[in-house]
């Protein structure tokens, strides 16, 4: 091979950019360097990979488009054999590209980058936010080595290993009538104004809820943040239903209370997911050991609602004459 895997990274930066003075801006280095790395590419190949276009930057051919995604999959795998590699003297040492589940970041994402940074402080983390079908395609493209994110949004050939699994529960305005319940069921929520998380397999979950109990949720607004979401609930617009219940959910400081629901609901498996090629990487095996403990520590306990069995034995509900 003539040339070398810093040309290599030189020419995917161009491709990224767009503009080899982005590039080189990225790099930190020369645009001569970039361009250098962009025509020993194109006479080893024999076929022009760039187009320069006045005014728009560089423009990849139908080949450099080709060979740009054979560049960025060779330099993914060699990122990940120099980390084997440097792990090999001791613990798990690189770059770990990391996605996470927007709704849920603030709430899990501390304890396991907290855990992280004790256990393997070589590892530098790269995050990244998204809902889940956008994570989903990360992990299929390798652009991220794990994800943190609901299981049902994967497909069936991602690696998985759960964290912890998440019963919906509803938000309620302090003033709604059944603010003084100790549980909700869905039949007595279905005609209320409903405040529902407008983000890809976020909305076909929580009213796909209803509609296998042949119920239709009243919606009255949309948003795609979780914390607009609670605010609106506080402000009287509606409830809600979400799957994770952070500490200053049930302080009720918050202008809502939260309430478990009653039923057989699906329940969502959450944990990290990671594609199969990369299940013998040093950093994806860190984390999995992270992973290990906090759930044989139930780190993560804190976050989830208990169930109506659960709040029956709390407050001497009777569920076996509780109509669902």
């Amino acid at each position: 091979m003539r040339f070398t895997i810093k040309q290599m990274r030189y020419f995917d930066a161009a491709l990224r950019n767009g503009s080899i003075a982005r590039a080189a801006e990225e790099m930190n280095i020369s645009q001569s360097s970039i361009t250098a790395a962009i025509d020993l590419i194109e006479q080893t190949i024999g076929v022009e990979l760039f187009r320069r276009v006045p005014a728009k930057g560089i423009l990849p051919t139908p080949t450099g488009a080709q060979v740009g995604q054979r560049v960025a999959s060779f330099l993914e795998q060699a990122r990940l054999f120099e980390s084997d590699l440097m792990s090999l003297t001791g613990d798990p040492t690189g770059t770990l590209r990391m996605a996470c589940y927007a709704p849920t970041a603030p709430y899990v994402l501390p304890p396991i980058l907290k855990r992280i940074a004790q256990s393997y402080p070589d590892i530098r983390i790269d995050l990244t936010e998204g809902d889940m079908i956008s994570i989903d395609e990360l992990l299929k493209s390798g652009a991220v080595d794990v994800a943190l994110t609901y299981r049902f949004a994967l497909p069936h050939d991602r690696f998985f290993a759960p964290l912890f699994k998440a019963q919906p529960w509803a938000i309620l305005p302090e003033n709604s009538p059944l603010a003084q319940a100790e549980t909700v069921t869905l039949a007595q929520l279905a005609p209320l104004p409903m405040i529902v998380l407008d983000l890809p397999g976020a909305t076909e979950y929580f009213l796909g809820l209803f509609e296998a109990r042949g119920l239709s949720a009243n919606v009255v607004h949309r948003t795609k943040s979780s914390s607009v979401l609670r605010g609106l609930v506080s402000a009287q617009f509606g409830y809600s239903i979400l799957n994770i219940c952070g500490p200053s959910d049930r302080d009720g400081s918050a202008g809502y209370v939260v309430r478990p629901l009653v039923g057989m609901l699906e329940s969502p498996v959450f944990g990290v997911a990671y594609a199969a090629p990369l299940q013998n990487s040093a950093i994806v095996r860190a984390v999995l050991r992270t992973r290990d403990e906090l759930v044989a520590e139930g780190a993560m306990d804190h976050l989830l609602m208990p169930t109506v069995e659960e709040t029956a034995l709390n407050v001497g509900i009777d569920t076996e004459n509780t109509v669902f």
